[in-house]
């Protein structure tokens, strides 16, 4: 009933992914507010980059990037210069780069739904057999059209869609059916977008016969119909597990249960494989 707050501190990722939402969440904003657009681009950089910095330093309060005085100096600058290389990668993406289309405004940011006690929150999502999703979308971007690309922040690893269901990375899909059906846009795309790493293209899935102007994998371009195959079996998946947990039916899965795959306990783990 009281909900107390665990005695021990949030991991450290968990913090620094806290701490990057909510700074580009604010950098967006701030574009829009001063330039009317939230698009990062390069004429726009230089304010992206001072927005960038003055969020950081007023969030960072909230997320301690280490239990450990002397790790935070570092932590914080190597937070600063991956986000700052992304918004450099987003303002390259944006002016020119490989993607042709029709470009993309950041409309949405960190928009919540299910959330009861959230002033403005979007009602839960039904998926039906008595399902109901909840959850934080980072990002949806539109079209002039208005056609969205859903977008998902991660750290240096993002999911090709081709492996979505069998990875059981299913997140964004879901996303993508909450924007369709709680926000009444044409979904063409679900992309996780890294933060970090050597590559910074995302990965997911976009339509290939919408002509939005986004840089992507080519195996990530799919047709409408393998889309909509794909959330539903997302969709699908979920209501399953969601049966499961309802049943009680709850297994050793070493060959998965780990969050990268493989077995969470190797040394210890005595089920069959």
């Amino acid at each position: 009933m009281l909900r107390p707050d665990s005695p021990e501190p949030d991991p450290e990722p968990l913090t620094r992914g806290g701490l990057a939402h909510a700074a580009l969440r604010d950098t967006l904003e701030g574009l829009r507010e001063r330039t009317g657009s939230a698009r990062v681009t390069t004429a726009r950089l230089g304010l992206a980059r001072e927005l960038l910095g003055e969020s950081l330093a007023r969030h960072e309060p909230e997320f301690p990037l280490s239990v450990r005085a002397e790790r935070v100096p570092s932590a914080r600058r190597r937070l600063e210069a991956d986000l700052e290389r992304y918004l450099t990668h987003a303002a390259g993406a944006a002016t020119g780069g490989d993607a042709e289309g029709a470009p993309l405004e950041p409309k949405w940011l960190e928009l919540g739904f299910g959330f009861d006690d959230e002033e403005g929150a979007l009602p839960a999502l039904d998926l039906g057999g008595g399902v109901r999703l909840r959850g934080r979308i980072d990002r949806i971007d539109v079209t002039p059209a208005g056609e969205a690309v859903v977008y998902d922040y991660k750290g240096a690893r993002v999911t090709p869609g081709a492996r979505w269901i069998e990875d059981g990375k299913i997140q964004l899909a879901l996303y993508m059916r909450a924007a369709e059906r709680l926000l009444g846009v044409r979904v063409v795309g679900g992309l996780y977008q890294p933060l970090g790493g050597v590559d910074l293209r995302a990965r997911g899935v976009l339509d290939a016969t919408a002509g939005v102007g986004v840089e992507c994998v080519r195996t990530d371009l799919l047709d409408t119909s393998e889309i909509e195959a794909l959330v539903r079996d997302a969709v699908g998946l979920a209501c399953a597990a969601a049966a499961q947990a309802v049943a009680g039916a709850i297994e050793a899965r070493p060959l998965t249960c780990a969050y990268t795959g493989g077995c969470s306990h190797p040394a210890i783990c005595r089920a069959a494989r």
